[in-house]
């Protein structure tokens, strides 16, 4: 049985050790802080994802100003991880494709239904320390949600 740290927390529909879950752990961000990073966040996203961003972050939205909850900084702040941290050199895991970043990061994207437990076994056999993973549903452009897992 492996230890978990003073971090992490077993997620059992999952199956692995996660260090930090975008659906629960909220960042803690003022809301001058949250609207100045959505309008940059624009720059930072694909020609397809920017106006969606844009329109769920904005301060017309039901999202932005002092409606907002704090899961709407947790997605501005996946999606300006997904733009930092999610890109690199492609690489095969196994039958998975993943993305190491310049940090030396595996990242995989996976969609809201996939089994985590083989590709972080995998990423654990390979030497790698933690796993990011992004999910997203298949048609759309930006990840909706962001686990930092222990293999």
């Amino acid at each position: 049985m492996t230890t978990l740290t003073r971090y992490e927390r077993t997620d059992p529909k999952l199956g692995v050790h996660v260090l930090w879950d975008s659906s629960a752990d909220f960042p803690s961000m003022p809301m001058d802080e949250f609207e100045r990073r959505a309008a940059a966040l624009t720059g930072l996203l694909p020609a397809g994802a920017r106006d969606a961003a844009a329109q769920r972050l904005g301060p017309g939205s039901d999202h932005g100003g002092e409606r907002a909850h704090p899961y709407d900084a947790a997605q501005l702040h996946v999606w300006e991880l997904s733009r930092l941290e999610g890109r690199g050199r492609p690489q095969e895991l196994g039958p998975y494709v993943i993305v190491v970043s310049d940090d030396g990061l595996p990242n995989l994207t996976v969609g809201p239904d996939d089994d985590l437990k083989e590709p972080a076994a995998l990423a654990a056999a390979a030497g790698w320390p933690l796993l990011r993973v992004w999910m997203r549903d298949e048609d759309e452009p930006m990840p909706y949600r962001f686990l930092l897992i222990r293999p």
